[in-house]
């Protein structure tokens, strides 16, 4: 890859890369920006073409396939030098936007003083000094006319400019939650599950209120495998669409829910008692509960859809992996003890 790359051509080549990442399900890694990086750029027809082969049989690239790639066509030092580009590229733009900010009110003001300069000057009634001040009229008069046109062709290129910087960010917003969501269910995916629940676990310990119940909510489909076998992997998506549409139906802005693995999702959130955290669990299980599928054109194979849940309280200073095994456990409890059921984990 070549290092010796202007800004300009690097936003260039990250404005074409971005929405190809988006399109297939890319996240947001500096590997995954240094290959389509390079990809756009075509300096390793190589890459290009493993790239399109892997994009062409699974219309995404895994982390581990897009690591290979890398291996393969691309160095650390390649890494680095992307890495700084890419900081240094949000840095300015963060910073050009500042500066076409302030530099179109100035031209603005600029514009407006000049015309009011030849207004005061145009008015002068000193007949002694005409020939001076009708001089300095005509020359203001040039001077203003041209800085006015000057100044909205300036404002034009800033205006462009501020709208390319925009959609650009705009890109970049939609392949950071493109890469922290799951495309079936629109929920949050395990990535985004793992980076979150330190922070959650951390947040409640920090700013622990005895009014205030922190909890993670484990829960899966039962069965969910027959689902599969019996009708087949696109009714298993089906039934994946019909439970996320229940359980965003019972969302609140204090609660985060992920699709966790196949068919196990969590929600984390908080409640200002146990009997307001079971209500919304038996609400979830309930609404799961009635809904049903069955195969196309066979009104006799209906099958009804159910879901278990395990429910863990944080207590101030649990570490995240202690609250998913707690979790964990408690989906255990209520799978062996009947499916369709809550269980809450116990203090440890």
């Amino acid at each position: 890859m070549d290092h010796a790359v202007s800004l300009a051509h690097s936003a260039q080549c990250l404005k074409k890369a971005i929405p190809m990442m988006v399109k297939y399900r890319m996240p947001v890694t500096p590997i995954n920006y240094a290959i389509w990086y390079c990809y756009v750029q075509g300096s390793k027809p190589a890459l290009n073409a493993e790239l399109d082969d892997v994009i062409a049989q699974q219309q995404t690239c895994t982390q581990n396939k897009a690591k290979e790639i890398f291996d393969k066509h691309l160095s650390e030092d390649d890494l680095v030098f992307f890495q700084e580009m890419a900081d240094r590229f949000h840095g300015t733009m963060e910073q050009v936007q500042q500066d076409i900010s302030i530099t179109l009110g100035h031209s603005k003001s600029f514009t407006t003083s000049l015309v009011d300069s030849q207004n005061e000057l145009a008015n002068l009634a000193n007949v002694n000094s005409f020939n001076e001040i009708l001089g300095c009229v005509e020359r203001l008069t040039d001077e203003s006319v041209a800085m006015q046109d000057y100044a909205r062709e300036f404002q034009t290129k800033l205006a462009v400019a501020y709208n390319e910087i925009k959609d650009l960010k705009e890109a970049l917003n939609l392949s950071k939650e493109a890469a922290d969501t799951d495309p079936l269910t629109g929920f949050f995916n395990r990535r985004k599950f793992d980076d979150d629940i330190q922070l959650f676990c951390q947040t409640y310990s920090e700013q622990a209120d005895e009014g205030v119940l922190a909890v993670l909510i484990m829960f899966d489909i039962d069965h969910f495998k027959r689902f599969n076998d019996d009708f087949g992997h696109q009714k298993g998506d089906e039934v994946l669409k019909l439970v996320a549409k229940k359980v965003s139906q019972n969302m609140t802005d204090t609660l985060n829910v992920y699709r966790y693995g196949g068919e196990e999702f969590c929600i984390t959130g908080y409640f200002t008692s146990i009997n307001d955290i079971m209500k919304f669990a038996d609400k979830i299980r309930l609404d799961i509960a009635s809904l049903a599928v069955r195969k196309k054109d066979d009104i006799n194979s209906k099958r009804a859809i159910s879901a278990s849940f395990g429910l863990a309280i944080l207590r101030p200073f649990t570490k995240g992996a202690v609250l998913i095994e707690r979790a964990d456990r408690a989906l255990y409890i209520a799978k062996t003890h009947g499916r369709n059921r809550i269980e809450i984990a116990p203090d440890i």
